[in-house]
């Protein structure tokens, strides 16, 4: 009897030690992250029949229970990686927010257009011409100027996504090693998990879903599959694979993400998403690309719509003017392998249709297919070409074959390239080379408007011609011969490449002259149809001036920012609520552990007490049998 009285005095001692160091170990690992407080979970055991019924045993610690909920690790590992994806997002978009809304372009352009007019009022003066062509050269290097920052952006997230594919693939490489150690702990332990390894490998996945967002799969032998993306696998048990940042075969500026599937690398950069390296993808994809083309298609169109202005006027030498700006033509990269070749320009007609997206060219061994990536609208090019598609002229110049891929850039590299073509005032194009004058023996109420030059190479452009007007006064000769022209008030009249309207009533003998301007270095009128152009819907298919296309971009990446901003916001607190949910479960509190540390040390002394009773007995009963 004193003998089982010990045995269930001493199961009782060790029971509520192993209490005590549990409670200990919770109220050690308070503040540890990712830390599931344990409880231990105690058993009778089995009892003893002796005769007259059953006395018990004692006790037996059946486990060291990990107090934790999958489906709320889960929640706060999936929370974790949308927070983290919100708050990169946000932190990158108002970097572009903050270099679009300084004025940079806005103002560049705005000043050049000012200048414009001082140099209109009195296109002689030398002084106003040479503050117009330094200000168009103060207006490229401000687009320059912004281009040299998006590049630095660009290689900022370049660098940044090689730094968390480092990250990530030191994390999937602690996890497949922390997967080896929890499954050769369950089988020493029976099948039971090794309870600080299971929290210690939640943390992991948590930290690592902060990087990318991640999906698991529990496997019979304790450990998890590891898979990022659409799912791709970057931990099966014990084996990580790594992620490979590689430069895209299309482009060497852009840096991808790989991963070597059956021994062959394979692009996986458009299926991850989540987290930073999520954020870094989608921000590269959906803001700072369209944002660097929409300063291209300006820079672009700006300078050949003003540059086909610029080219039917003529200068203060008398010669025809020339191209105001030069810009390189668009990118094009084809891949290493490719068979045909083609060749890509701004089409002059179309420029107004420029977007600001980036395009994909695919031939399948009949057509050609062009994706343009910005919205993945596509459309078959077939034939031989030349095509004309969103103001550019894509002419074959090789035969293709089925395989070929081409990535079009068509205005990003256009502000790094841009230059003012033109060093000498002199040759900045004011005026017109033709010159409209009405008859001053004229009696009706006619009235001729300056020249509109439409071909400035016409080779009759500076012969002279006169309208004159016959009896009754509803119809014109050219020259006062040939045949009867039917006038219409303000209607077009186009001849040898320029354009004019009479207005008002002209009477019978009236006559307009349209001849060379030589020598009129006083003459504005293409610096007026140049300044003109500033208020001209010229962009956006033509829906939008140049600073108004200016306006879209400032607009969209400050609706961007304020989106990302409230998205990060938003899933913050989601992330708290996760973080609440989980701690209200597994996290440690300490009124209820100093509550369980008393327990387990009263029932610890209880038990020795037990212990030091049955001792007593015990001798007794050798003392009796002594005597």
């Amino acid at each position: 009897m004193a003998s089982s009285t010990f045995e269930i005095g001493l199961s009782g001692l060790l029971a509520s030690q192993q209490g005590l160091a549990t409670t200990g170990h919770n109220i050690a690992n308070v503040n540890t992250p990712g830390y599931s407080r344990q409880r231990v979970t105690m058993e009778t055991r089995e009892p003893q029949f002796v005769g007259y019924g059953f006395t018990g045993k004692g006790v037996d610690v059946q486990a060291v229970e990990r107090i934790a909920n999958q489906f709320l690790v889960d929640q706060l590992r999936n929370s974790t990686a949308n927070e983290a994806r919100a708050a990169k997002l946000s932190e990158l978009v108002d970097q572009i927010d903050a270099q679009v809304g300084d004025a940079l372009v806005a103002g560049g352009v705005q000043n050049f257009f000012e200048s414009m007019g001082d140099a209109n009022d009195d296109p002689r003066l030398m002084a106003t011409r040479q503050v117009l062509l330094e200000s168009a050269k103060s207006m490229v290097s401000r687009i320059s100027e912004q281009e040299e920052q998006f590049n630095l952006l660009s290689r900022s997230v370049n660098q940044q996504i090689g730094g968390s594919v480092q990250k990530i693939n030191a994390l999937t490489g602690a996890l497949a090693a922390l997967n080896i150690d929890i499954a050769r702990g369950a089988g020493l332990a029976s099948g039971e998990p090794a309870n600080d390894l299971l929290d210690k490998r939640d943390q992991l996945l948590n930290d690592l879903s902060q990087l990318v967002g991640v999906q698991t799969q529990q496997r019979a032998d304790g450990m998890v599959n590891v898979l990022v993306g659409d799912g791709q696998l970057v931990v099966t048990g014990g084996t990580a694979t790594a992620l490979q940042p590689t430069v895209n075969p299309l482009d060497a500026s852009r840096m991808e993400v790989g991963l070597v599937v059956g021994g062959t690398l394979t692009q996986v950069s458009e299926t991850l998403g989540g987290g930073e390296l999520g954020a870094l993808l989608d921000f590269r994809d959906a803001n700072l690309i369209p944002a660097r083309n929409a300063i291209g298609r300006m820079a672009a169109t700006l300078a050949m719509t003003l540059n086909a202005q610029h080219r039917q006027g003529m200068d203060l030498d008398g010669a025809p003017g020339g191209d105001l700006f030069s810009i390189p033509p668009p990118d094009v990269n084809a891949l290493g392998s490719n068979s045909g070749s083609i060749s890509l320009a701004f089409d002059p007609a179309t420029v107004g249709d420029l977007t600001t997206s980036d395009y994909r060219l695919t031939h399948d061994g009949t057509n050609f297919t062009l994706t343009r990536l910005s919205d993945l609208s596509m459309q078959t090019l077939s034939g031989a070409g030349p095509f004309t598609v969103d103001g550019l002229t894509i002419t074959v110049t090789a035969p293709p074959a089925a395989g070929d891929q081409y990535l079009l850039q068509p205005t990003k590299f256009v502000p790094r390239q841009m230059s003012v073509a033109i060093n000498d005032a002199r040759k900045l194009a004011l005026a017109s080379p033709v010159a409209t004058a009405s008859a001053t023996t004229n009696l009706g109420s006619g009235a001729i408007t300056r020249p509109q030059v439409l071909d400035a190479t016409d080779p009759a452009l500076l012969n002279p011609v006169q309208l004159v007007f016959n009896d009754p006064p509803t119809t014109y000769q050219v020259n006062g011969a040939g045949p009867l022209i039917p006038y219409t008030a303000g209607a077009d009249i186009d001849l040898n490449g320029w354009r004019v309207q009479v207005t008002g009533t002209p009477l019978a003998g009236d006559s307009f002259t349209v001849s060379s301007n030589a020598g009129g270095m006083g003459d504005n009128s293409n610096g007026l149809s140049l300044s003109a152009m500033q208020f001209q819907p010229l962009m956006s298919g033509g829906t939008a001036t140049y600073q108004e296309a200016y306006g879209v971009l400032v607009g969209e990446v400050g609706a961007a920012a304020q989106q990302a901003r409230i998205s990060r916001d938003a899933l913050g607190a989601l992330t708290e609520n996760a973080q609440a949910a989980r701690d209200a479960l597994s996290g440690v509190n300490l009124d209820e552990e100093a509550a369980n540390l008393l327990r387990y040390q009263q029932a610890f002394q209880a038990a020795a007490r037990v212990i030091s009773a049955a001792d007593a007995v015990f001798q007794s009963l050798i003392e009796a049998a002594r005597g």
